[in-house]
């Protein structure tokens, strides 16, 4: 079994979590805010007992009309993260799987999980005797193809972003920063795995980012066909550098 750190998909929860609580808290400081103001400002320009019924009728009901204003927009808002939410859940479950399967490699692997809160698009980094591999993993459902130009079509449509494109950015990134800390260049391999769609994309079809199935995955980092062979001491030194990019310790493990 791989040496594994880190938990797949926390950083999904953990900014979901975070989102909803700013709603929140913006919702209740922007009412006690406006109850502060509109109270000192209407205290100072109609006193109460000079005030007649119905202009503390309409004041009452400008309040209450700017409370259902800023309650409406919390309630539109909390909808959006919770639509966003179940898109992070189902992607979190995606991880999970591919998480689960890294873990059935061979002892001398490492794969640290959730490392999106660093490289937005990496979930798992492998390192062992075949290289370093970044994985994506893609929720995607339907048909996955490539476009012909590099880039993928989910159901014939392009995404929204050009995931290839993204993901060459994410492992050039990382690729350099375990340059810059460990003082040597490895390749780094870049993979996006789709746990549940049909994949019809041929490696070398998307340039250096390999796409793939998730039952694909472990045969594919073992085979020696796409291996840059490391030593042992390697391995440790880029698991060391790995691991402070992505804020963990080396002591943790999953």
């Amino acid at each position: 079994m791989a040496q594994v750190f880190g938990e797949p998909g926390r950083n999904a929860a953990e900014e979901s979590f975070r989102q909803t609580k700013n709603v929140l808290v913006i919702a209740m400081c922007a009412i006690g805010a406006l109850g502060v103001i509109v109270g000192y400002t209407f205290a100072g320009v109609f006193p109460i007992r000079h005030s007649s019924f119905h202009w503390m009728l309409l004041i009452t009901a400008l309040i209450c009309s700017l409370v259902w204003l800023i309650g409406k927009w919390g309630t539109v808002r909390i909808d959006y993260l919770d639509r966003q939410r179940m898109s992070w859940r189902k992607g979190a479950v995606g991880e999970a799987l591919v998480a689960r399967t890294l873990e059935t490699l061979p002892n001398d692997f490492v794969v640290i999980n959730d490392v999106t809160k660093r490289f937005s698009n990496i979930d798992h980094v492998v390192i062992g005797p075949t290289g370093v591999y970044v994985i994506d993993t893609k929720n995607w459902k339907g048909t996955v193809k490539t476009d012909g130009k590099g880039e993928l079509l989910a159901n014939d449509r392009p995404p929204s972003k050009p995931a290839i494109k993204a993901m060459v950015g994410s492992v050039m990134d990382f690729q350099n920063k375990i340059k810059a800390l460990v003082g040597k260049d490895y390749f780094v391999r870049g993979l996006m795995v789709f746990p549940i769609a049909y994949l019809e994309a041929n490696f070398g079809a998307t340039g250096h980012i390999h796409c793939l199935r998730d039952g694909q995955l472990v045969d594919y980092i073992q085979n020696k066909t796409f291996a840059r062979s490391l030593r042992r001491d390697d391995i440790d030194r880029i698991k060391r550098a790995a691991l402070q990019l992505a804020g963990m310790d080396e002591r943790f493990k999953a």
